[in-house]
């Protein structure tokens, strides 16, 4: 079975725009497909079957064409800043990949969290297209964060310094602090993408799951570093 996204029909839809969408033999739209179908008034058509309450053409007609422009146009730039967004958070997880993979090295526990934390941009991309995915990011409190405030933004433990550096880890240390500004950088990008789009719930969600991920990261720069105490004012 082949699931049909909001971001294959918004691709679709920019390159030739459409009033009719057949759903092929053994394919499913998801809900964010089906979503996008029906803000636009496009029918859908399932074996020769009318599946949604099409706009009469002569209505149409009375759009004027500019209004249809105008539509087509806010249509291709929100489907570019979902693009750039999911190009980011493929890069994010890229760089999850090779830190692992220089911590595995020195510490196998740490590029073992690492490692699952990085695979939850894939619900993150979930959400970016189809608005809906569970993030189910591992986490244990401690004293700095509990599980009601796990997808807020909390801010650093600690300021990473030069004094970092030079301690055991301080490569790593240093990597993982970048990493962490990156994933803030893509949160504000996302949450403008999406606040233009008029997603809301979508944002919300998005940013809750990034929050999750900055914070696990979080954590394991402190497991890093050999923090026992949290250091958070």
């Amino acid at each position: 079975m082949k699931f049909i996204t909001e971001y294959d029909l918004r691709a679709r839809f920019n390159e030739q725009p459409f009033t009719d969408y057949i759903i092929e033999k053994n394919t499913r739209l998801t809900p964010g497909a089906r979503q996008f179908l029906s803000d636009r008034r496009i029918t859908i058509l399932e074996d020769g079957a009318d599946r949604s309450v099409k706009v009469q053409e002569t209505d149409r007609k009375r759009i004027p064409e500019a209004c249809q422009a105008c539509e087509a146009s806010d249509s291709k730039k929100d489907s570019l800043a979902i693009a750039k967004l999911l190009s980011d958070v493929e890069v994010l997880e890229a760089e999850f990949l090779v830190i692992t993979s220089q911590i595995i090295e020195t510490d196998i526990e740490i590029a073992g969290q690492m490692s699952k934390a990085g695979h939850e941009f894939g619900r993150i991309k979930t959400l970016l297209t189809d608005g809906e995915a569970d993030l189910n990011i591992s986490f244990e409190g401690c004293t700095g964060m509990d599980k009601d405030h796990f997808g807020k933004d909390l801010g650093n433990c600690f300021d990473i310094t030069d004094f970092y550096i030079q301690s055991p880890n301080g490569k790593i240390i240093v990597q993982m602090n970048a990493l962490r500004a990156k994933i803030r950088a893509m949160r504000i990008s996302a949450a403008e993408a999406l606040s233009a789009d008029r997603e809301e719930k979508r944002q919300e969600a998005v940013t809750e799951a990034v929050n999750q991920i900055i914070n696990k990261l979080s954590q394991l720069i402190c497991m890093a570093a050999g923090v026992k105490t949290c250091r958070r004012t």
